[in-house]
C-alpha cells in the first residue's frame, strides 16, 4: 500500500506545482459566471461591486473587469448602473492596503457583460 501513496503523494504534488507555475489545471479550465444587478460599489483601499443574483444572493468582489477602471480611477459608480442586468466572470484577485501591501486574495469580477444598455 506504501507505493500507491507514494505514487498518488507524487501525482498531487505534481499537480499542484504546474498550478503553481499559472498553468492550466482542470479548476481553471472552465470559466464561473453569475448573472444579476448591479446593488454596490464601494471604494476604501480597493473597489468592490455588489451584485445581487437571480436567488436574491448578494455577491461582491473587487472590481478588476476593464469596465470596472474608469469607477475605480473616479472612486464612484455611475449612478445609472445600478439596478442593472449583468453576467460577471469570477476569478481571484488581490487585496491591498493603501501603502500597496498585498493583504491577501479574495473574489475577483475580472469581466462584465451589460445584458441592459447602461
Amino acid at each position: 500500500m506504501a507505493p500507491f501513496l507514494h505514487l498518488s503523494t507524487a501525482i498531487l504534488i505534481g499537480f499542484l506545482s504546474t498550478a503553481a507555475l499559472g498553468y492550466p489545471t482542470l479548476a481553471s479550465a472552465q470559466e464561473i459566471s453569475i448573472e444579476g444587478r448591479i446593488q454596490e460599489f464601494q471604494c476604501g483601499d480597493n473597489c468592490y461591486l455588489t451584485i445581487v443574483d437571480n436567488s436574491a444572493k448578494k455577491h461582491t468582489g473587487l472590481c478588476t473587469a476593464s469596465a470596472c477602471g474608469p469607477w475605480n480611477e473616479n472612486v464612484e459608480l455611475p449612478p445609472h448602473y445600478i439596478g442593472k442586468r449583468v453576467i460577471v466572470t469570477l476569478g481571484r484577485g488581490v487585496q491591498t492596503d493603501a501603502e500597496g501591501n498585498v493583504m491577501g486574495k479574495m473574489t475577483a469580477f475580472r469581466k462584465i457583460r451589460f445584458l441592459d444598455q447602461p
